[in-house]
């Protein structure tokens, strides 16, 4: 092992944490009722910061799996859409002013997608990421 690696390692608690914040963050920012208006020039702000969000979450969901020597990247990408289609129905249930919109589905998907890439990248160049080549 190499030393990045064992400072990664030695980081589980770190990504855990980062995991569990960004698990808030993304409940509060999405389930929270909001008493106020977006201006039409921010309108589609809100897709890049469901990418942005949804993306951070299944980089740390799948670097946790892989120091634990869980290496199998699907089970990320199906966790995080089900994650943002689960936020989306519950828009739809709770009465927080909310409303459940395709296309921020589609921003979750594509945000745990783009994670799924660099996770899948970072299997190729760092050998500890790798099955076939971790010890």
């Amino acid at each position: 092992m190499t030393k990045y690696f064992n400072i990664l390692t030695r980081s589980i608690k770190l990504y855990l944490t980062l995991l569990i914040i960004s698990t808030g963050v993304i409940i509060y920012g999405t389930l929270f009722p909001v008493d106020y208006k977006i201006s039409s020039s921010l309108a589609g702000l809100d897709k890049v910061v469901h990418f942005i969000m949804f993306g951070a979450w299944a980089f740390f969901y799948g670097i946790i799996r892989f120091l634990k020597d869980k290496f199998t990247l699907y089970p990320v990408f199906l966790v995080g859409g089900a994650f943002g289609l689960t936020i989306e129905f519950l828009q739809y249930l709770l009465p927080t002013g909310r409303s459940p919109e395709f296309m921020d589905f589609i921003a979750d998907i594509s945000g745990t997608g783009m994670a799924i890439l660099f996770l899948f990248i970072l299997t190729k160049k760092v050998p500890e990421f790798n099955p076939d080549t971790a010890s």
